[in-house]
């Protein structure tokens, strides 16, 4: 019996040896491009990256996250180019560029899409992060605000306490080891789809080009990025950088994000001081996969200052007849003159629009007579909704904490059985007394000026 359990002893440390030996030289695996072509790759600081240019106007970069490619923006990329010049690049480590040992983070992305930049001489643009890639704008926005004219950041934490990894992802994210459980899932599919399903509210969702990109990295690339980028953003010292950014940005959320904490939009819009957020319904991490029309709606009316384009949207949904829209065969929208992107301070008069939410403010001794007519708030859902979820409340609660909506307010009030049937007036909706505001009988073709913003 005591030879038998020395071989096995001996087989089990073999095997142990075995185990952190290829874990060691699958950790220490690089990836260089191929057969580079000109008119699709550039240089910069010594790695080939992959990029796409597509349009023409104002110009709008897209930045993608953690185990994925510029591919990921291929749908929204073709809806904005139309009016916008939209550059989206994979960072190194991901998709088709270059994948060496180091030089992966916030610092280092940040200094990669400066020199994107500088490479394409562009020197204003709209910045579209999402995940790590949101990150990464954050601090090129904190170093270089010159050269970011509008921030979008999609899912992104403000703190490494935000994040949560599904395990079997987690265990390749671990030093060492991790090498084997992430080959393991390069060329395992089903394992692939364990680590990308909570990535997705729902798993028709989960597309064939995601799963493909989450295999294309290498061990060093997806470890690295992972701990430089918990480690960066740790304590909220990322968020903290967001105070100086004195322009427009947008918090898109998915509020069943399942990698991405939803409280993180109330983390950037406590510290940012013109931020605003949007909270997709039954989304989970990938909004521009889960719920494009959504987010592509949210993201043009931030763009462009222009209204309507999410209640097209919801219209759609609420008359049955809601298909998803083929960017190949959608129909062409009509020209127009492509806004200008404001490279200072001062916001353009159309981003008072973005927030109807928001009360104006109220002068000493004004008449009631002369206040403007609220606008009823608005609430969009999508068809089908499960109600409110712990996502939802847990967001909510946080921006009401980060002084984004007051709580004395009651803003929406108590629905009745007739959703048409609204009672004679308002309760505790921040009007005087006695003032009972009509509705507006045309929203869409209205030509009065939405609520003041009441942020500095």
């Amino acid at each position: 019996m005591m030879p038998g359990m020395n071989v096995l002893i001996i087989l089990l440390l073999a095997a142990l040896t075995l185990f952190v030996v290829g874990s060691l030289l699958l950790g220490r695996t690089t990836h260089e491009v191929q057969n580079v072509r000109d008119e699709e790759y550039v240089e910069l600081e010594g790695t080939w990256i992959r990029y796409r240019i597509t349009g023409e106007g104002p110009p709008v970069l897209l930045v993608h996250g953690l185990l994925s490619s510029s591919r990921i923006w291929e749908r929204l990329a073709g809806r904005l180019s139309s009016r916008f010049t939209v550059y989206s690049l994979d960072l190194n480590g991901f998709g088709e560029s270059d994948k060496p040992l180091s030089g992966y983070g916030v610092r280092h992305g940040s200094r990669l899409l400066y020199t994107f930049c500088a490479h394409f001489e562009i020197s204003h643009a709209t910045v579209v992060g999402h995940d790590i890639g949101g990150s990464m704008a954050v601090k090129l926005a904190a170093d270089h605000p010159d050269t970011v004219d509008r921030l979008v950041l999609v899912a992104a934490p403000a703190d490494q306490e935000q994040i949560d990894l599904p395990t079997l992802l987690w265990l390749a994210m671990l030093p060492v080891v991790g090498a084997v459980f992430y080959s393991l899932g390069q060329y395992v599919r089903p394992v692939r789809e364990l680590w990308m399903r909570a990535f997705v509210s729902e798993r028709e969702d989960l597309l064939e080009e995601v799963l493909e990109d989450a295999g294309r990295s290498t061990p060093a690339a997806v470890r690295s990025s992972y701990d430089v980028t918990r480690r960066e953003t740790g304590l909220g010292r990322l968020a903290r950088q967001t105070r100086g950014f004195n322009k427009p940005l947008l918090v898109v959320c998915g509020e069943e994000d399942q990698i991405v904490d939803p409280q993180s939009s109330a983390s950037w819009t406590r510290v940012a001081p013109r931020s605003e957020a949007r909270l997709i319904e039954e989304c989970g991490h990938l909004p521009m996969v889960e719920r494009p029309d959504e987010f592509e709606a949210h993201l043009l009316e931030f763009l462009t200052g222009e209204t309507g384009h999410l209640e097209g949207v919801t219209k759609r949904r609420t008359s049955g007849d809601y298909e998803p829209a083929d960017p190949e065969e959608a129909p062409e929208e009509p020209a127009a003159d492509p806004v200008e992107p404001h490279s200072r301070g001062e916001a353009p008069a159309d981003l008072r629009a973005l927030r109807p939410e928001a009360p104006p403010p109220e002068a000493p001794g004004e008449h009631p007579a002369e206040e403007p007519e609220p606008e009823a708030p608005r609430v969009h859902k999508r068809m089908g909704s499960r109600g409110q979820t712990e996502g939802r409340r847990r967001a909510a609660e946080s921006t009401r904490a980060a002084g984004s909506i007051d709580p004395s307010q009651n803003l929406i009030p108590e629905l009745p059985d007739d959703l048409f049937d609204w009672p004679e007036r308002w309760q505790d909706a921040g009007h005087r007394k006695g003032s009972r505001p009509e509705p507006p009988e045309d929203i869409e073709g209205s030509d009065a000026e939405g609520p003041e913003d009441a942020r500095p």
